[in-house]
């Protein structure tokens, strides 16, 4: 995989202005060989587009440039930072340089904002021009590319600055100078220097600057701090009690919040509302939806997911908790009073009987439905592939997948009856017998996400049937649902194999099943504490080794 992605590395260098080398950072210092450890292959990654961003914001806080929109990370199993997908456009490139550009100009329009930069005040002199450039690429180069710049790199950047000074004047070296690191596949991409004298196909531990990157794309969605960059540099970061300790000291910190929210939001789907399909809504179409809902819902989601888990919440909070943070629409959406400011976001609490945790959420409900109309086999989709991590079965070719509507003269039918007769063929059933069994029990929500008992003057069964996990039975509605869901232990392990998934770039291998395994019984164990299996997927062997990269075959 490292080796098909080499090409962008070609391009992006290309597109490049400062003409900077495509190396892969290999050193020549020697490296740690572990005795016998077994861990997946070491993929080069891309910044998604999310870690691209927010690297970009907390390198220059202050800057706020109006930038085009990147082109869509697609994601693989649910996951935008997957590494099999992050293959570069021409579209991608031209982005990147047009941000870069934006960034530059907003970061250096001024003398100030130039010596902080450059991190000095006095560049009036050839001699002093050169220990300021110098300095600069010592600082801020060290920042972009999550380590510090090599001798040859720093020379190169050092020649290229002083023909660019020369050409127009300090100010305007550094403004281009800092456009071209950031287009360079160091700051774009994750590079991990592996030492010459390693035999393909050996485990070492990953080089320090290097993990300090990994946890920092990990728990923060972004480039390291300084603290980080300085336990690399005194090499402080080659034990897992010494990578446990950073990684705590991360997850206090209010960049943490990303990784609260973004794990869950790909790994669940959470913001599936957003989705263009929901956006053309009309209230022809659904007449309890309207122009505010959409976003109102996916932020809803996003303060309740974040302040459970960042305020030391759990997995079963995230599926059972009843606490809320509304505005005045999704008050609305959940028949509960409005706060005094309707345009702010007060916390309350959900009715019990109604609502629990993100199943019963207006962005889960109206995401997993059709406009205007509810569909069980998509709903119950929804908890089997991303609860469960089992994979649909895709329809028999030409089976109606339209919305069943009742015949005329028919009588009143719920949407229960309709689907029930729809599916009822026994060559339906192998699939909708579970499908329908976790859908039905949404049934008393509509696909805006409010709560009703009746439909066409008759009674909503939402009773259904868990199938497929370790806590199989019959249901009475989602919220019954829910707390089942909550003490699975194969919700355990999926949200498990997923965090892996996501921390890696990758599906975990063969030989690191087991350790997901044990992850499983700990996050059980902790009764689904989140942050405390980051920490142990931060420390694991998979984490903090890496595999040097095979031979290639002939």
């Amino acid at each position: 995989m490292r080796r098909s992605l080499l090409p962008g590395l070609l391009t992006l260098c290309v597109a490049g202005s400062a003409g900077l080398a495509c190396s892969t950072g290999d050193v020549a210092s020697p490296g740690a060989v572990l005795p016998n450890p077994r861990v997946g292959a070491t993929p080069l990654r891309r910044l998604s587009n999310v870690e691209y961003l927010n690297a970009l914001s907390d390198l220059f806080p202050a800057a706020h440039p109006v930038l085009p929109a990147l082109p869509p990370d697609i994601p693989v199993a649910g996951f935008e930072n997957a590494a099999e997908a992050q293959r570069p456009s021409d579209v991608l490139t031209a982005r990147y340089e047009a941000i870069a550009n934006l960034y530059a100009d907003a970061v250096t329009r001024d003398p100030g904002s130039v010596r902080a930069l450059a991190g000095c005040t006095d560049w009036s002199m050839p001699a002093l021009a050169t220990a300021c450039a110098s300095s600069f690429f010592a600082t801020t180069g060290r920042r972009i590319f999550r380590r510090p710049l090599t001798e040859e790199e720093r020379a190169r950047l050092l020649l290229r600055f002083e023909g660019w000074q020369a050409a127009v004047d300090f100010e305007g070296a550094v403004q281009l100078s800092l456009s071209a690191l950031l287009q360079s596949p160091q700051f774009l991409y994750r590079p991990e220097p592996v030492p010459r004298s390693e035999k393909p196909g050996s485990v070492i531990e990953v080089e320090p600057y290097a993990m300090a990157s990994r946890l920092s794309f990990f728990l923060w969605e972004s480039g390291p701090d300084a603290a980080l960059l300085d336990a690399a540099a005194h090499g402080t970061l080659g034990s897992a009690e010494a990578i446990r300790t950073a990684a705590q000291r991360m997850l206090d910190d209010p960049r943490a919040r990303r990784v609260f929210w973004d794990f869950p939001r790909q790994w669940l789907g959470l913001d599936r509302v957003l989705l263009d399909e929901h956006e053309v809504r009309t209230e022809e179409i659904d007449a309890r939806w309207t122009t505010s809902t959409q976003a109102s819902a996916n932020h809803e989601t996003l303060l309740f997911v974040q302040n459970t888990l960042a305020g030391g919440g759990t997995l079963r909070d995230l599926l059972t908790s009843r606490r809320a943070w509304l505005d005045g629409e999704m008050a609305r959406v959940y028949g509960v009073p409005a706060p005094a400011d309707p345009t702010a976001w007060s916390e309350t609490t959900l009715p019990e009987t109604e609502r629990a945790g993100l199943l019963t959420r207006a962005s889960f409900l109206a995401g997993y439905s059709h406009r205007g109309a509810t569909s069980p086999p998509v709903r119950g989709n929804g908890i089997q592939l991303r609860f469960l991590c089992q994979l649909p079965v895709s329809p028999p070719p030409g089976v109606d997948l339209s919305q069943p509507k009742a015949a005329p003269g028919s009588g009143p039918q719920t949407n229960r009856m309709l689907f029930e007769a729809r599916t009822r063929p026994g060559s339906c059933q192998g699939c909708h017998l579970g499908l329908n069994g976790f859908g039905f029990g949404f049934e008393q929500y509509d696909a805006a996400g409010h709560f009703h008992t009746s439909e066409d003057g008759l009674r909503i069964d939402a009773s259904g049937a868990i199938l497929g996990t370790d806590v199989d039975r019959a249901f009475e509605g989602a919220v019954d649902l829910s707390h089942a869901l909550a003490e699975s232990e194969t919700v355990h392990a999926c949200a498990t194999a997923e965090l892996v998934r996501y921390a890696l770039g990758r599906a975990p291998s063969n030989d690191e099943l087991p350790a997901v395994a044990t992850f499983t019984k700990g996050l059980m164990a902790s009764r689904g504490d989140l942050r405390a299996l980051l920490v142990e997927i931060a420390t694991s062997p998979s984490f903090r080794l890496r595999l040097v990269d095979p031979e290639p075959t002939r």
